[in-house]
């Protein structure tokens, strides 16, 4: 039978060692609610009685175990959250987790495995960025460049703006322009 020590005694040892679960099974786990429900048990007895001092102090009792063992599972949950974002998933940590945390553990796992994965898709499926079309004059003559640097808006001398181009993109834009964006070291020819 687990007394209130162990539960102090395993929280300790689950708060001195972030990285590791103390090893807890199932059995263990039910002795805890074997504890709660003896208690539980004195408690009726007491009040049966109607020893109030006696109530009291089983209550307090209670009251204790249960925020300990909810510090436990909460640190717990921390460490086993940690272990699947890192993919840890030998047989040394499944063995120190009771059922419920193994089935806790499975699904984190498989949420992180698929979120990660959509997210990795999403960026190795991406469309190559458009060619940005600048309107100008029909009759002029147009030269594809590519820009190598964040170009604001700007108004050239035809009183036409052009940009802003940020970096990188290829465009297609008045010659004369594309001449003066080169030399500047903004864009280079393609």
């Amino acid at each position: 039978m687990i007394t209130y020590s162990e539960f102090v005694r395993i929280r300790r040892q689950e708060q001195e060692d972030n990285r590791t679960l103390t090893k807890l099974n199932d059995g263990l786990y039910d002795e805890m609610k074997e504890y709660i429900a003896i208690n539980k048990n004195s408690f009726d007895e007491a009040r049966n009685i109607d020893d109030q001092r006696k109530m009291d102090e089983i209550a307090m009792q209670i009251k204790n175990a249960l925020n300990t063992l909810d510090q436990i599972i909460n640190i717990r949950i921390i460490k086993i959250s940690n272990m699947a974002v890192l993919g840890i998933n030998s047989e040394e940590a499944r063995g120190n987790m009771m059922s419920k945390e193994l089935i806790l553990f499975d699904n984190l796992l498989d949420v992180i495995n698929k979120h990660k994965s959509e997210l990795l898709d999403h960026v190795r499926n991406v469309e190559p960025k458009k060619l940005q079309k600048v309107e100008s004059d029909p009759d002029s003559e147009k030269t594809i460049i590519k820009v190598i640097a964040d170009i604001p808006k700007f108004i050239w001398r035809n009183n036409k703006s052009y940009g802003p181009f940020g970096f990188p993109n290829v465009i297609e834009i008045d010659t004369d322009v594309a001449d003066i964006l080169i030399k500047s070291g903004k864009a280079v020819g393609v």
